[in-house]
């Protein structure tokens, strides 16, 4: 690289970094963070905001509502995202780098709460709920597009009365450990644990609880082999 170039490169980190500086100042912050995005591109060429400072990266097009919001260092919330707590809901925390890309809905109510951990990508278009169960997802954990998550179920058995109107159970939480890859299209239902380095194939419904590093499939998901075996 020319010094010219290496000079360029650097001024316009330079300017990246106090536009992001600048993205929690009300009534200027929306706008550095356009500027910032108008001029760095679109979509995943937006994640160097997140890194030029330890300032998170909020799109101006993500939806968030939700008190008990806690961000970590130089997170990514891509447009379109939705962070929504419900009044009777517990927090949301997002760890050091996570990334949330558009289309992914976090929401809680009725006491749960999602946590994520440090290092963590979720893709486009997850849904992730806790009501009465939490979520909660290890440090550097890979989730696919159209993952979805619910440690919690209707009930449904009184046939009089309409299933919208029995209420919820939950038989607890969800809980990925670290370092786990989920496929397009997982289903993790309530009360699993899904081990550590885990990899859940696309399509899957995990139903029941997978071991550390094993490789599981199918609806409902099982064990097809373990990582590292022939």
């Amino acid at each position: 690289m020319s010094r010219l170039r290496r000079w360029a490169r650097h001024l316009g980190l330079l300017v990246l970094r106090v536009l992001m500086g600048l993205s929690g100042v009300p009534g200027l912050g929306r706008l550095a963070v356009r500027l910032g995005g108008a001029l760095v591109g679109p979509y995943k060429d937006r994640r160097i905001l997140a890194q030029v400072t330890t300032r998170s990266y909020i799109s101006p097009y993500a939806q968030i509502k939700c008190p008990g919001l806690h961000l970590g260092r130089s997170c990514f919330i891509d447009d379109g995202v939705t962070i929504y707590g419900h009044r009777d809901g517990g927090e949301v925390r997002l760890g050091n780098q996570v990334h949330l890309y558009r289309g992914t809905i976090i929401e809680v109510g009725a006491g749960g709460s999602v946590i994520i951990g440090d290092g963590t990508h979720i893709q486009a278009s997850c849904n992730l709920k806790a009501f009465l169960g939490s979520l909660i997802i290890g440090c550097n954990v890979q989730i696919a597009p159209h993952c979805g998550f619910s440690p919690y179920e209707h009930d449904f058995e009184d046939r009089g009365v309409a299933i919208k109107s029995q209420g919820i159970r939950s038989a607890g939480d969800i809980v990925l450990e670290d370092d786990v890859w989920l496929g397009l299209g997982v289903s993790v239902l309530e009360g699993v644990r899904v081990g550590k380095g885990a990899v859940i194939g696309a399509g899957a419904v995990v139903t029941k609880d997978i071991p550390a590093y094993a490789i599981a499939v199918g609806v409902p998901a099982h064990v097809i082999r373990m990582r590292g075996e022939a």
